[in-house]
């Protein structure tokens, strides 16, 4: 069965279709990638399946439930979502694991697995580099231990190392799936399936 489907999805924002009548079905523990050139609506799908944007036609379902006002608060608790250019609200990985409830030691152990230093939770975000940012967000992501992870352009600030590193702890995690947009080969070349817009 489907964990995720998505039903002729398609979205104009004032008069340009940035969407049209996009179709697909990803099984629970696929890696998947959004491609496409800039302006495609890569983005905007992410954000429609993460029920920030609605449709204007097209329906979604997670587990054959619809994605809709009366299931939206229980199918949001399953997905962890990392939009590119995030504006945080804290100072710093401790602060912001309190504000989403994350789960501190198993971030902080994830951290490490991805070669942050030991403080990386205490240091202010505005001390870490693009790259430091980007793999402390996705350790706290990860130990909230929700099924679905949706990540906008994941490794754009990371080097072939890290984004090695990064891939082969989400991809050991078998019951996760991931939907992602990126324009990394390294990363595409390793997804299960690829939606290309």
């Amino acid at each position: 069965m489907s964990i995720i489907r998505a039903l002729g999805l398609t979205k104009s924002f004032a008069d340009k279709e940035v969407l049209s009548n996009i179709s697909f079905a990803l099984e629970k523990g696929e890696k998947v990638s959004i491609t496409g050139i800039s302006g495609r609506g890569k983005t905007t799908l992410l954000r429609i399946i993460a029920g920030i944007v609605a449709p204007d036609k097209g329906e979604i379902f997670f587990d054959n439930q619809e994605f809709n006002w009366h299931s939206a608060k229980t199918i949001r608790q399953q997905i962890a979502y990392l939009p590119q250019g995030v504006e945080l609200m804290t100072n710093n990985g401790r602060e912001l694991a309190d504000l989403i409830s994350a789960e501190l030691p198993p971030a902080i152990a994830l951290a490490n697995e991805l070669n942050l230093p030991p403080n990386a939770m205490n240091q202010p975000f505005a001390e870490l580099s693009g790259g430091e940012k980007q793999r402390l967000l996705i350790s706290l992501l990860l130990s909230l231990g929700r099924p679905i992870l949706i990540l906008d352009e994941p490794t754009s600030a990371l080097d072939e190392s890290s984004t090695n590193r990064l891939m082969d702890i989400i991809w050991s995690q078998t019951e996760l799936t991931v939907i992602s947009t990126s324009h990394s080969a390294q990363w595409n070349a390793k997804c299960h399936k690829i939606i290309d817009l």
